[in-house]
């Protein structure tokens, strides 16, 4: 905006106003007020169509953010959105701006496909609606006691009444946090943004869209332009973003242009505004067209910002600080073990158990042909028998169903081969117990464990090329995936279709995957392991095919991730 295109009237009281950026006063007015303070607080509406500044906006000589001089901060325009009764017409734009919540999440998928998501400002919830859908831990904060309740009571969301700067959230808390068209709206906006650094986790993503004061449609449309509005306090452009979100101690990822969706008929009733034609165009439309299509226009006065917190030793500490939550001593846990003739092992396996921590014990026998169920029985285990023989994958369905069925708030699972080492149960399940995992590992490839246990050498080697290809494509850094000794919360056995998986080896593979897919928090720990001539192993033949498994799961989780081919499995 150039200089010689502003009114050059300064306010007589400097001092009252300060440029919430940089905390300069010395600032000119752009646009004189229109209304009244009084009419701007009144029988306010999300949809309001009324182009016209209610306050003086003025831009700061020092640091060029432009914003509106209001001497209540916005607090009379906050007051009546928050008792607003109703807006019909954005309810009546539910398509449209689902289409445009959608459009906005795929490339939040981009940064974070699954996850905690916070909707700041969520409205009815459209975007919070659109993100459960697509598997995120959604939830909305929305200060209008009507738009709150609408997402509450209508979609049935998880959807707060409130603002940001009064509900708590725990640090390093949400994976994604989404602002569209709201930041605008506070009368601090640095403040808030260092609130929402607070509460994003160090690899989470923020995303805000705001208009665009320095677009060409602002600067020719002057005053009229739509992104003037009563209830926007400041207004800003590429720049001034780009410093303020600096100042508040986040990096910017990605910037650019930001489209919209709307009815046709939507579209007209804004032109309407211009010149008696689209007035008139409006009405005919209305009268004569009975489809209202829905129209996606990008007129380059609109930004988004795809943002994460940049680090420094200014905000280290505060990074650095993890989610407390209690230690959990009364989780149930549930023991199960996929069986197939290991009548020789299996009271070894039971007998090494630490006390008082397992409360059941679920033995699946695959149809073994020796006396395994018989031990079983002896030692008081619950016994589940397969008719005929199913494999490996199928067992561990039925282990986890009747685990489920008996309430577990933790599974784990062992091989009752007694190659693994049970007393390290209680380190194993302490991730989840702390709320820091979903998932735990008894990995044998840290500090050596598999090659001092008597694992051979080939089957080593292959296992650590065949964990490296998946860390490579999934974008981990596991140690191993091929244990058989490991430890699952309820919750992340409820979300995961384990159903849908493989009835062989490559189970283990996939449930890794789903679990990653879904954004479950997944730990190791080093285990012992103990490898001798009676155990039952499975040789290099199978091995192979394995790998191969491997590597064709490795491929349909590409296909689904780039949304070629989207498989049940990672749904």
């Amino acid at each position: 905006m150039k200089t010689n295109r502003i009114i050059q009237k300064i306010l007589p009281d400097m001092e009252q106003y300060r440029c919430k950026l940089c905390a300069s006063n010395n600032y000119e007015i752009v646009y004189e007020g229109h209304a009244s303070k009084e009419s701007s607080s009144k029988n306010y509406s999300i949809t309001d169509l009324e182009v016209k500044p209610s306050f003086q906006i003025a831009k700061c000589r020092h640091c060029n953010l432009i914003f509106a001089l209001d001497d209540q901060d916005g607090q009379a325009i906050t007051s009546s959105y928050i008792d607003m009764e109703s807006d019909e017409l954005y309810v009546q734009e539910e398509r449209g701006r689902r289409l445009a919540a959608a459009h906005l999440l795929k490339t939040i998928q981009n940064y974070k496909k699954r996850g905690r998501l916070l909707d700041i400002g969520c409205a009815t919830g459209f975007l919070v609606d659109e993100a459960s859908k697509l598997g995120y831990d959604a939830q909305g904060l929305e200060p209008s006691h009507w738009a709150a309740k609408y997402a509450q009571n209508k979609l049935g969301l998880k959807v707060a009444q409130g603002s940001i700067m009064d509900v708590e959230f725990p640090y390093n808390h949400f994976d994604v946090i989404v602002m569209t068209d709201v930041i605008e709206h506070f009368a601090d906006p640095l403040d808030v943004l260092i609130r929402i650094r607070k509460i994003l986790k160090p690899s989470g993503i923020l995303c805000v869209t705001t208009p665009d004061i320095d677009s060409f449609l602002s600067k020719f449309l002057k005053a009229k332009w739509w992104g003037i509005k009563k209830a926007h306090l400041i207004y800003f452009s590429k720049n001034s973003m780009m410093k303020m979100l600096d100042r508040a101690g986040f990096r910017m990822v990605r910037v650019g242009p930001h489209p919209r969706t709307f009815s046709t008929q939507y579209w007209l009733d804004r032109l309407s505004f211009y010149s008696k034609f689209w007035k008139v165009f409006s009405k005919f439309w209305q009268k004569v067209f009975k489809k209202d299509p829905l129209v996606t226009l990008n007129l380059y006065d609109q930004l988004e910002f795809f943002i994460q917190k940049k680090r420094s030793l200014e905000f280290i500490d505060q990074d650095e600080r993890v989610n407390q939550a209690p230690f959990l001593e009364d989780l149930k846990t549930v023991l199960v073990l996929p069986a197939y003739n290991v009548a020789h092992t299996l009271a070894r396996t039971i007998k090494d158990l630490p006390e008082n921590i397992v409360e059941d014990i679920i033995l699946v026998d695959d149809c073994s042909t020796d006396e395994t169920v018989t031990v079983a029985e002896s030692l008081n285990v619950r016994v589940i028998k397969h008719s005929e023989r199913k494999g490996y994958g199928a067992t561990q369905k039925t282990c986890y169903q009747k685990a489920l069925e008996l309430n577990a708030d933790i599974v784990v699972i062992i091989h009752p081969d007694y190659r693994y080492d049970p007393k390290v149960i209680p380190e194993l399940i302490q991730p989840i117990k702390e709320g820091r995992a979903d998932m735990v590992l008894g990995s044998r490839m840290i500090k050596g464990g598999s090659l001092e246990g008597g694992m051979p050498l080939w089957k080593h080697n292959a296992n650590i090329f065949i964990t490296a290809l998946q860390n490579i494509f999934l974008k981990t850094y596991l140690s191993e995936y091929h244990s058989g000794f490991r430890a699952f919360s309820a919750k992340m056995l409820k979300s995961v279709d384990f159903e849908k998986n493989s009835d062989g080896y490559i189970f283990d593979s996939e449930i890794i995957v789903q679990a990653i897919n879904q954004g479950f928090k997944i730990d190791e720990i080093p285990i012992r392991t103990r490898y001798f001539e009676e155990a039952r192993t499975v040789g290099v033949m199978a091995s192979i095919g394995y790998g191969f498994g491997v590597i064709k799961l490795l491929f349909k989780y590409i296909l689904h991730d780039k949304g070629v081919v989207k498989f049940q499995q990672f749904k």
